[in-house]
């Protein structure tokens, strides 16, 4: 299990995260939705820390998992990342064969034999569905669909007790999407898959439990969480159902919703909230987050 407790996250003069409650579970698939710049991505990152990479971030607060602070001191970065791998929504192909690829991450984070760290390499990739006559292809020769795999089978092969994926669907075709999300439903039967996407269809297919996130205007927090079925169909907040009735429905149903959350009495409902803006062909189109 993952926790979140009271996770803050500053960066580029702002506040991106506040105070944070988020209890994920052993095993299943987890999917984070919520607008584009709502913090999904800076989660994810902050649960590897990355962050640590970044001089502008700044975080607070404790993230568990099992029960071990992973951000604490005596906890190195590289044993969080034997734990959790984050697949990022663009992945990039190392230099070498399909296979290498994947050998390359055993070499780099184990001690086990030659022999051993092919076979777990060549088990990842089966797991994800590439095929034998893929092996020795150069890595960058791959398809979209293909890399995203591969990407996967980096991570599987390390056995990471969760898997994150960012964006995971993002520039895949309809049948490469299908295929992974076949992979996602494979994977969580043993793990915890926690994926970040803007695509309800999908959600709807995969999610065993769905967390909405919303920015506010002192930060972003989850506002809303529960089975796909009821998040997905009978959202309980405002924040929620503009979100999934833009999906759904398109443009022209946020006209209403739009003025329910412009009524919102409660002082901390919708610092920022969604408008319509017109394009410059004079079509309604969902616009940037604006000021109340």
């Amino acid at each position: 299990m993952i926790r979140y407790r009271k996770l803050t996250v500053r960066g580029c003069g702002q506040v991106i995260l506040r105070e944070l409650e988020l209890a994920l579970p052993e095993r299943g698939t987890a999917v984070l939705l919520g607008p584009s710049g709502c913090g999904k991505t800076t989660l994810l990152r902050s649960t590897i820390r990355e962050d640590e990479d970044d001089p502008d971030l700044e975080v607070e607060g404790t993230i568990e998992l099992n029960g071990v602070d992973l951000r604490a001191g005596s906890v190195s970065r590289v044993a969080v990342r034997q734990k959790i791998g984050l697949i990022p929504q663009r992945p990039v192909a190392f230099p070498g064969t399909v296979l290498d690829n994947v050998t390359f991450a055993l070499r780099h984070t184990t001690r086990l034999a030659k022999s051993e760290i092919e076979r777990r390499a060549r088990l990842a990739l089966e797991e994800v569905g590439l095929e034998e006559g893929l092996y020795a292809r150069a890595a960058d020769c791959l398809s979209g669909g293909q890399l995203k795999r591969l990407a996967i089978a980096r991570t599987v092969a390390l056995e990471p007790d969760v898997l994150m994926m960012d964006e995971p669907s993002s520039g895949l075709d309809p049948l490469a999407v299908v295929r992974l999300e076949r992979l996602i439903m494979r994977l969580s039967e043993h793990r915890l898959v926690v994926v970040v996407t803007h695509d309800l269809h999908m959600t709807r297919r995969i999610a065993d439990e769905v967390h909405f996130l919303w920015p506010f205007q002192d930060g972003c927090r989850v506002v809303e969480s529960g089975p796909p079925e009821r998040v997905l169909e009978l959202p309980a907040r405002p924040e929620t159902r503009l979100f999934v009735q833009a999906a759904w429905n398109g443009a022209a149903a946020l006209y209403e919703l739009d003025e329910e959350l412009e009524d919102c009495e409660a002082e901390e409902c919708l610092p920022r909230r969604l408008t319509l803006v017109e394009d410059e062909t004079g079509r309604p189109s969902l616009g940037a987050m604006t000021e109340r």
